[in-house]
């Protein structure tokens, strides 16, 4: 492989999810079939339209309890919504300072309006830097109104990064994104875990 540019997915390569504690706080909260409305490879409509920038906070809370039948209060759903995302690795953080200084890297992520705003603050309080200080420019579903695998939505990151595929190189946990990043004509690693983005030595 031979690139300039590095696109990094967020959830899975930068920052480890976790489903399992998110889906126990909504079954406790009696939302017990969470898993049927959002997973991995999976968002029921009203999800999709919050990475896609389509439904607001308010919108989307009123939504799920509408689905759910269920009465509970905007911030509860938030902090259940939030334990998706867990902490920043500092290791992971310091490697992509040592890859800015080879290539110029990007975040392109499927991500809501409230999953950003947790994970953005969590950057700043874990690393002492913004998140957006790490690439040359961020991503995000919701604001692009575009989301992976579309192939439209590789083709706007580098039309606005003002990038070629050719020498650029996408890094995603999601062989649905991999295989639209590949459509779109980028050089792509599909990562799988255990293995981490430490694990790739780009910068050796």
């Amino acid at each position: 492989m031979t690139f300039k540019n590095i696109i990094f997915d967020l959830g899975g390569v930068l920052l480890d999810l976790d489903f399992k504690r998110m889906n126990r706080q909504f079954y406790s909260l009696g939302i017990q079939d969470f898993e049927g409305y959002f997973t991995l490879k999976k968002q029921s409509g009203f999800f999709e339209e919050l990475e896609l920038g389509l439904l607001t906070p308010a919108e989307f809370y009123e939504r799920l309890r509408q689905e759910s039948q269920i009465d509970l209060e905007d911030g509860v759903i938030e902090e259940a919504w939030n334990l998706l995302l867990k902490d920043f690795d500092k290791e992971r953080m310091r490697y992509l300072e040592r890859l800015s200084k080879k290539y110029n890297i990007f975040l392109f992520s499927n991500t809501n309006s409230i999953h950003s705003q947790c994970f953005e603050q969590k950057c700043l309080d874990q690393t002492g830097r913004s998140l957006e200080s790490y690439f040359e420019k961020v991503f995000y579903s919701h604001g692009l109104h575009l989301r992976k695998p579309d192939k439209e939505s590789f083709l706007e990151v580098l039309r606005l990064a003002s990038l070629q595929a050719s020498e650029t190189l996408f890094i995603d946990d999601n062989a649905s994104n991999i295989a639209g990043a590949q459509e779109s004509g980028l050089q792509t690693i599909h990562l799988q875990s255990p293995r981490t983005v430490l694990d790739l030595e780009l910068d050796v």
